[in-house]
């Protein structure tokens, strides 16, 4: 059965501001922690994780990143997206050594490692097409959530 992934609407950031990615994450992990979403050591998990296994893409607008960590840090199956004012660096998943500007960030928190896979499929799907990460950036916040909502399914 397919159901909606939990979205929390204190979740989704439009205009963003962050000095860097590890500001960003650290915001986007307090909404996730206020929501009883995830557990003490989620945001560190994700900055570690992040160091071994980066999760930059290039896309076709702008560059986005995908981080996310172990299930156990995870209370309830959860995504959020910051679209940032001004893009942060992430190393690039495929070239750990190149770095990418990211503008927007989806947030992972997911209680089995399997759903993963769905759920990137789903992103990468959204954003295939050339101008899509366009619209997603200019929507405003309650847009945005609404959009999310109707576009990304848990299993």
């Amino acid at each position: 059965m397919t159901q909606v992934i939990n979205i929390s609407e204190n979740a989704v950031f439009t205009e963003l501001k962050a000095s860097d990615k590890e500001e960003a994450l650290k915001i986007m992990a307090r909404a996730f922690s206020e929501n009883g979403f995830v557990n003490e050591g989620y945001y560190q998990s994700i900055l570690d994780r992040e160091k071994k296994a980066p999760t930059g893409i290039e896309a076709y607008d702008y560059g986005i990143a995908i981080p996310h960590t172990d299930p156990r840090f995870v209370n309830q199956d959860s995504i959020g997206v910051a679209v940032l004012k001004e893009p942060v660096i992430f190393n690039n998943m495929v070239n750990v050594d190149e770095m990418i500007e990211v503008k927007v960030i989806f947030l992972l928190g997911l209680s089995k490692s399997t759903k993963h896979l769905n759920i990137l499929r789903q992103i990468m799907d959204l954003i295939k097409e050339e101008g899509e990460l366009k619209k997603m950036i200019a929507m405003p916040q309650d847009e945005l959530y609404n959009y999310l909502q109707n576009h990304l399914k848990s299993e």
